[in-house]
């Protein structure tokens, strides 16, 4: 042992140290910049920018109109049934809006909770760590655009930003998946960071309320796609 002390000592630290520190150095630079990209704010529009700025990410949520979004219930009632139909955004957001706020996910460390007793006060919602709402949609060319509203919680401190991805759908085995080709939390590239769209978008999906027979009529989708700012969708009855 003081024979490599004293060698560490006249030569410096080896190879090996040496890569090992840069690559711990490299990683936690990358996930600095991930907290400090996550929490940037993002920039709220209303339309398109005809010129971006630099280092700056826009957020245009989809339309919403209570007057046009009335015939997301036939087209519902359709979809589950089976048949072909052509949606709105605003019919989507719709949707979104009768499926309600979504379930929060446990905080880290924190123990199953109990069953509540008939007529005790609900829960605060402050012990979630992570829980998503406001469900959106916009339609644009082939393209469609899905955010959400995230709220991380630790320990009390909390803050909220917005998720955004956009893509299409891809078949995966006998069934239809959304593809984001672009996912944002906050202002931080996610699909710029390997292993980490899949797993958040994966924990936010699990919470939404979705029906059943929602959830069994997706599966049995035989065409979906974005065309013409529609989105248009087959299913077999």
């Amino acid at each position: 042992m003081a024979d490599k002390k004293i060698e560490k000592a006249l030569y410096g630290p080896s190879t090996l140290e040496v890569a090992l520190g840069a690559v711990l150095g490299l990683a936690l630079g990358v996930a600095v910049a991930c907290i400090y990209l996550v929490l940037k704010p993002v920039q709220l529009v209303k339309e398109t920018p005809k010129e971006v700025a630099q280092g700056v990410v826009y957020y245009l949520p989809g339309k919403t109109d209570a007057t046009k979004g009335r015939a997301w219930q036939t087209k519902q009632a359709t979809f589950v049934s089976g048949g072909e139909i052509i949606a709105t955004e605003e019919e989507l957001n719709a949707w979104a809006a009768s499926l309600g706020g979504a379930a929060p996910a446990a905080a880290p460390g924190a123990a199953p909770k109990a069953p509540a007793q008939p007529g005790a006060p609900a829960a605060p919602a402050d012990s979630a760590f992570l829980s998503a709402s406001g469900l959106n949609f916009r339609l644009e060319g082939e393209r469609m655009h899905v955010s959400q509203k995230v709220l991380f919680n630790y320990f009390g401190l909390t803050k909220e930003v917005i998720l955004q991805s956009a893509g299409g759908f891809t078949r995966a085995g006998e069934g239809f998946v959304f593809q984001p080709e672009a996912v944002y939390l906050g202002s931080c590239p996610l699909h710029a960071v390997p292993g980490t769209t899949g797993a958040l978008l994966g924990t936010l999906l699990k919470q939404q309320k979705v029906p059943d027979d929602f959830r069994a009529a997706w599966a049995k989708i035989s065409a979906i796609a974005v065309e013409g700012g529609l989105l248009k969708v087959t299913t077999q009855p």
